[in-house]
């Protein structure tokens, strides 16, 4: 049986996963760990903030997430600004996937991942030169989890990312069995490398009001027919 977790025992485990990145800071008037400050940014995001100072206002109000992440009191913006201008956004991603394969190993068994959904997202409040970020998320439904998100071009650079996904990351979470999706992952190079990697798809073709369809496909012997 997977050990049950309390909240402030997985506050510890974000902060013990950005413990393993390096802090470029002296020591001498070092208020706030570094680990501390990337795991309340992280927290705050989860909780709906949009910016620093959402994110400083957020560790004001919820206090009781702070002893856990090592923090005596909520950072600054300017804080938060200058801590984060110290990683870059890989590292982060990294150590936010590897915090949710241990969420994963203690909630549940890998099973947990045996589904999971790609879908595209349009950031509201996240700009990049001005224009809106857009990213890729895959979201394990069984154990309603963000498991990774990625940049990716809006509508058809969805596509290559979940190319690169699968290729690159989905290795990482050994119960992934099947990928869903909408009709725009239904793409024939995508789907190859889905049988390829030994997983099966299911991806919506179209919806109307009387019924939807379905493109499925198995890496087993007999793979599934699509469905209507």
């Amino acid at each position: 049986m997977p050990a049950q977790s309390t909240v402030p025992d997985e506050f510890g485990l974000l902060y013990d996963r950005f413990a393993t990145l390096t802090d470029p800071r002296r020591a001498r008037g070092k208020v706030h760990p570094l680990p501390g400050v990337l795991a309340l940014v992280v927290l705050g995001l989860l909780g709906g903030c949009r910016s620093l100072s959402a994110v400083s206002r957020y560790g004001t109000i919820h206090s009781e997430v702070l002893a856990p992440l090592g923090l005596r009191r909520s950072p600054s913006v300017a804080t938060l600004h200058r801590v984060l201008g110290m990683v870059t956004v890989a590292e982060v991603r990294e150590v936010v996937r590897a915090f949710a394969q241990d969420l994963i190993v203690r909630r549940d068994p890998p099973e947990a991942v045996r589904e999971v959904a790609l879908d595209g997202k349009t950031l509201r409040g996240t700009h990049e030169d001005g224009t809106p970020l857009h990213v890729l998320r895959a979201f394990a439904q069984h154990a309603g989890l963000g498991l990774d998100q990625a940049l990716a071009a809006p509508l058809r650079g969805e596509v290559s990312a979940a190319m690169t996904w699968v290729d690159e990351v989905a290795d990482a979470f050994p119960g992934l069995a099947i990928l869903t999706g909408d009709a725009l992952f239904a793409e024939q190079s995508l789907c190859a490398a889905v049988v390829a990697g030994q997983r099966d798809y299911v991806f919506r073709l179209k919806k109307t009001s009387r019924s939807s369809s379905l493109t499925s496909r198995s890496s087993s012997p007999n793979p599934a027919r699509p469905t209507s």
